[in-house]
C-alpha cells in the first residue's frame, strides 16, 4: 500500500513579508543600477533576471511535494526533485526542511541540497508527518 502524498504551498508574501518586500528592493534597485551600466539590451535584461532568479526563493510562491518517489519544489522556473535514493540526510532548518545527498553537514549542501519551504500554520504537524516519512526512507 502506498501512502498518501504531503503536498503544501508556500506564499514568502504571506509567510516572511518583510524578506519578501527587501528582496522585492533590492531586485529593483540592482536592476536599476544595471540599467546605467550603458550595455547592450540583452546583457541588461540576463543581469536583471539573474539577480531575479537568485532572490525568487524570498520572491515567489512554491508547491510541495513529497511522495514513494521523492520529494519536490515546483516554483516559476521549474521544478527541482529529487527520488529518495539520492538523499541521505534531512534537517529542520529555520526556513523549512533540507534535504541532501550527503549523511553529513557539507560545504555543497547550499548548491546541492534542497530546501523545501514549510508554512508557519500547521508547521508542527507538517513537520511530524514528514518525519515520519522520512524515517520511512532511512532519512
Amino acid at each position: 500500500m502506498t501512502a498518501a502524498a504531503l503536498e503544501w504551498s508556500f506564499n514568502p508574501w504571506r509567510e516572511r513579508p518583510l524578506a519578501a518586500g527587501a528582496g522585492a528592493v533590492m531586485t529593483l534597485a540592482v536592476c536599476l543600477v544595471v540599467a546605467t551600466l550603458g550595455e547592450a539590451l540583452v546583457v541588461r535584461l540576463v543581469l536583471c533576471l539573474t539577480v531575479l532568479g537568485a532572490l525568487s526563493p524570498v520572491l515567489s510562491p512554491a508547491r510541495c511535494r513529497v511522495d514513494d518517489a521523492g520529494v519536490e519544489k515546483r516554483g516559476p522556473f521549474g521544478t527541482v526533485r529529487r527520488p529518495w535514493g539520492a538523499l541521505r540526510r534531512a534537517t529542520p532548518r529555520p526556513a523549512g526542511l533540507l534535504v541532501s545527498p550527503y549523511a553529513r553537514p557539507h560545504w555543497l549542501d547550499p548548491y546541492r541540497g534542497l530546501v523545501l519551504p514549510l508554512p508557519s500554520r500547521g508547521r508542527q504537524k507538517l513537520l511530524a508527518d514528514l518525519q515520519a516519512r522520512l524515517h520511512e526512507h532511512g532519512l
